[in-house]
């Protein structure tokens, strides 16, 4: 993926930030806006277990369900949220953002169902779909391809790790061939489909230059974006259970900069960053690391970090491998 025009890095950017990206495909400021589908996950519903993967915890998978999907439609959903947002941020655009669980996992009339209900929504600009790589078969490809013609949608996609020890250990139920052929469909298949990749970094699992090969493979697969995570270990989890039981290395801050710092520098400066690193939703139980408790100060810390190493975007990736 060749940086497009507006899209090369300035002296003060260390990575092409998802605000930046917004404002250049909408013309102004764009909010994302979480409604639940009610859809379900096949880690939950038996199809590969009950358990969900290995970080998730019932209710973080389901962060806007229980507040907003009981008893109303996504239009009603949308049109509750939108006037807080607007009054908050001044913004006149908006994507209706399909978060929880697995938003591809239904038969393709029952999404479109969902999907055009809120593109019919005053100021819904486009969708943001949450989705795994094992849960988009063709009728659903086309279905997004189809609907892409002549609305936005980006693809929220939940390859978490391209190490298939590490896809075992959080029990994701799909492998590295699995992702890798998922985005390949995805270009043929759904090419206007924007691709917004999410990634776990601090596996015990993980092998040094994870975060390298990750993003090569993510400019090989021709993404749009990008979304870094740190290992978060939630008490309702299993992750919790195992480290209650058998405590194992989480990364410190230092260590996880160091890793996006490695990722950035492979990733082609056209893929845009959503998010540096995430926050535990309920702080009281997050079991570490501990500074995933605190919204702001991992953030603006990895960002002082990245200055201070004054890492570029796709600085070593060669005209070659940038494709």
């Amino acid at each position: 993926m060749m940086c497009l025009p507006g899209q090369v890095i300035t002296d003060l950017e260390t990575h092409y930030p998802y605000s930046r990206y917004l404002k250049e495909t909408f013309g102004e400021t764009t909010y994302k806006v979480p409604v639940a589908s009610g859809l379900s996950c096949p880690t939950r519903d038996g199809a590969l277990s009950k358990d969900g993967c290995a970080f998730c915890d019932l209710r973080g998978s389901a962060s806007y369900f229980g507040k907003q999907g009981r008893g109303r439609n996504i239009a009603e959903q949308l049109r509750e949220r939108i006037p807080g947002i607007r009054e908050r941020f001044g913004a006149r655009k908006f994507l209706a953002y399909f978060q929880s669980y697995t938003n591809t996992y239904a038969e393709p009339a029952r999404l479109e169902e969902l999907y055009l209900e809120a593109l019919g929504v005053e100021d819904i600009s486009g969708l943001c779909i949450s989705t795994r790589p094992d849960c988009l078969p063709d009728p659903v490809l086309e279905l997004l391809d189809r609907i892409s013609q002549d609305h936005y949608i980006s693809l929220e996609l939940g390859i978490q790790s391209f190490n298939d020890q590490t896809l075992d250990w959080l029990k994701r139920g799909h492998n590295e061939r699995c992702s890798i052929e998922t985005l390949e469909r995805l270009a043929v298949r759904a090419p206007r489909v924007d691709v917004c990749a999410h990634l776990i970094l601090g596996a015990p699992t993980d092998v040094p230059g994870t975060a390298r090969d990750a993003a090569l493979k993510l400019n090989a697969g021709r993404v749009r974006g990008a979304k870094l995570h740190q290992l978060m270990i939630l008490k309702s989890s299993e992750l919790g259970e195992r480290f209650a039981t058998d405590p194992f290395p989480t990364l410190t801050l230092d260590q996880y900069s160091e890793r996006v710092l490695e990722f950035l520098e492979y990733l082609s400066p056209g893929i845009y960053l959503e998010r540096l690193c995430a926050t535990a939703s309920h702080k009281d139980e997050c079991l570490g690391p501990d500074w995933s408790c605190d919204r702001w100060t991992p953030h603006n810390r990895i960002r002082e970090f990245l200055e201070r190493r004054q890492c570029v975007q796709g600085s070593k990736v060669s005209d070659t491998v940038r494709l």
